[in-house]
């Protein structure tokens, strides 16, 4: 566990919205408190606060995590040092603050669903509870902001994140792309876009599936041209070294791509992974959830510890800092 934090005491009261904030600062070494309760994913490390302690513990507290509901100046009035830290759907007091909302309907109205999936289906939300975790995030940045701020000035602050805003922050490239072309983003699905076209990122292998993508890198190009061998094709006649990828047209493109979709489908994840390890390709193969869960590599680095006979991601990071061996 780290010890960066291990001076701070947080009591933890939000819901699914926010939970992560504490495990956050749980594994920077705070001492977070939460009444029970929760998914042990996003609310192991911390420990338990029975609910009759509550007032006490917020007496004592350097931060606490809540949603809205609470009057700022009367938790102030308790613990003058307290960082008030707000984890709402939408900003408290605005105009969308008492909107009813989901993880999803968070996502989609942030605009990130409108990118993600493909072109010709409905749009995706990404697995798990992504506006939620985001605004968890945002809070675990505020709340250290507002602890710099305690240093110089001795008052307690207030921090308000909104989990609508946290997502629309993550969806930080539209937003550029609009206000530099004037173009609105859509889902591209299996498709890298670079400049005229766009080339496919991600192909079914052996037994799964791997990422890579036809780029401008001249060497890269060069050694997968090389591993083809006399399977090259078209490849073997392009000038890498003078042809620019993102110019060219997408037919063109697609009858590359079958030279190197044929190719991975002859080969399983780990072999291709092996040649591309050997040869610079920029390849690499995809993990399923149990692939990751029995990865020797992930166990050695102490990604997993096990609660309640449950293997969990954890910890979040590492510092030289930390007091593990």
């Amino acid at each position: 566990m780290s010890v960066l934090l291990s001076h701070l005491l947080v009591v933890d009261l939000t819901d699914e919205l926010g939970a992560i904030a504490g495990r956050m600062l749980a594994e920077l070494g705070a001492e977070v408190r939460r009444p029970a309760g929760g998914a042990a994913a996003w609310n192991h490390g911390k420990q338990p606060l029975d609910p009759s302690e509550t007032q006490v513990m917020l007496g004592k507290a350097d931060i606490v995590l809540r949603g809205p509901g609470l009057d700022n100046q009367a938790v102030a009035a308790a613990n003058p040092k307290l960082i008030d830290v707000v984890i709402a759907p939408f900003l408290p007091g605005g105009p969308n603050s008492e909107r009813p909302e989901t993880d999803l309907t968070l996502m989609a109205r942030s605009g990130l669903m409108t990118i993600v999936g493909d072109p010709d289906r409905p749009p995706l939300t990404l697995p798990g509870q992504q506006a939620y975790a985001l605004a968890g995030i945002q809070a675990v940045i505020g709340a250290l902001t507002a602890l710099r701020a305690r240093a110089t000035s001795g008052r307690g602050q207030l921090v308000e994140v909104s989990a609508y805003q946290s997502a629309v922050l993550a969806n930080y490239r539209e937003p550029l792309t609009w206000g530099w072309t004037g173009r609105i983003g859509k889902r591209t699905g299996n498709l890298l876009i670079r400049g005229k076209s766009g080339v496919r990122q991600v192909w079914p292998c052996k037994d799964g599936w791997v990422t890579w993508a036809l780029v401008d890198n001249p060497p890269m190009m060069r050694a997968m041209v090389e591993l083809l061998g006399d399977l090259a094709g078209p490849l073997a006649a392009v000038d890498w070294d003078t042809v620019l990828v993102a110019d060219i047209d997408r037919e063109t493109l697609i009858e590359w791509e079958e030279v190197v979709a044929a190719f991975f489908l002859t080969h399983t994840r780990a072999e291709l992974g092996e040649l591309s390890s050997r040869n610079a390709l920029g390849l690499s193969y995809i993990d399923t959830p149990d692939d990751a869960l029995a990865s020797e590599h992930l166990a050695a680095r102490g990604l997993w510890r096990k609660v309640d006979g449950v293997k969990l991601p954890g910890p979040l990071w590492l510092s030289s800092l930390d007091d593990r061996p």
